[in-house]
């Protein structure tokens, strides 16, 4: 029997004989690697997944809400506020304010309030260019929405983990509850002055009124409180301080009730003509 030929081995697996000394070392290594990242992965997805739970299940249901338990919740978040003062809060409904009120808190505080679905996505990025070119870090463009969602569930807190809340629990209460649901809640709880919550309170104190008898002059003027009450309590009410710029901000809630109708040329020019002479709003 013919002995059989040893086989000679190729170039290719002469190298790679050559070469498996070196790529064991490596190889081991590199799987480690990959069972390594493996796990970091999973625990990345796992803590994001955690986390993302968490988040969600922290903030409130309010899809599951009805508008009498969220008128509630309002009260009882000004019942709070108010809890080291004397003064008292009473809750006012929609019908019962003056349209002109409405809309010079709207036209004030977030224009196009009936158009957005609760966040205003352009006023959002001119506020971030506005930081960028001030470099700052504020957190403007909140529109009434949001701003009752603040009241009603959130804290002042400026963070963009409560401005990532707020955005999630606006949403929700944009899909669930009506237009005029929402600005009835923020009329209420919006503060117009030391220790003062709500317009019912607010043309009271300031107006000796109620707000269904509330004229565009005196609204526009309510609505010039809004982005800084306890400051403005002192400059517009104390002082009757009309600075140049509140003048202008007047000036343009009017302008925008002129165009939509909601009061005459000839009411339009009184008005700033009595807020030039005496810093104080016209009576009807």
């Amino acid at each position: 029997m013919a002995a059989r030929k040893k086989k000679v081995p190729t170039r290719f697996e002469k190298i790679k004989l050559w070469l498996a000394p070196f790529l064991a070392w490596p190889m081991r290594h590199l799987n480690r690697l990959v069972y390594f990242l493996g796990w970091v992965f999973l625990s990345i997805i796992l803590m994001i997944s955690g986390g993302l739970w968490l988040f969600f299940s922290s903030l409130p249901d309010v899809d599951q809400m009805s508008f009498s338990q969220l008128r509630h919740q309002a009260e009882v978040r000004v019942d709070d506020k108010l809890r080291k003062s004397k003064n008292k809060h009473h809750w006012v409904e929609l019908k019962d304010v003056n349209r002109d009120l409405l809309y010079a808190v709207v036209m004030a505080e977030d224009a196009r309030f009936y158009q957005h679905q609760g966040i205003d996505y352009n006023a959002l990025l001119d506020a971030m260019v506005a930081n960028i070119k001030k470099g700052e870090t504020r957190f403007g463009g909140s529109t009434l929405s949001q701003q009752t969602v603040k009241n009603l569930f959130l804290t002042q807190q400026q963070s963009y983990f409560r401005k990532l809340q707020e955005a999630v629990i606006t949403r929700d209460l944009e899909r669930h509850f009506s237009k005029n649901e929402i600005i009835e809640l923020y009329l209420n709880m919006a503060e117009f002055g030391p220790d003062l919550y709500g317009v019912k309170d607010a043309s009271l104190y300031y107006f000796n009124k109620k707000p269904a008898d509330l004229n565009a002059a005196e609204g526009a003027w309510l609505a010039l409180m809004l982005p800084s009450p306890r400051r403005y309590h002192y400059t517009l009410y104390q002082n009757r301080n009309v600075t140049p710029a509140l003048k202008r901000k007047y000036q343009n809630i009017l302008q925008g009730m002129r165009q939509s109708n909601y009061i005459s040329a000839i009411q339009y020019r009184r008005y700033l003509r009595m807020i030039d002479k005496t810093g104080w709003p016209a009576r009807s």
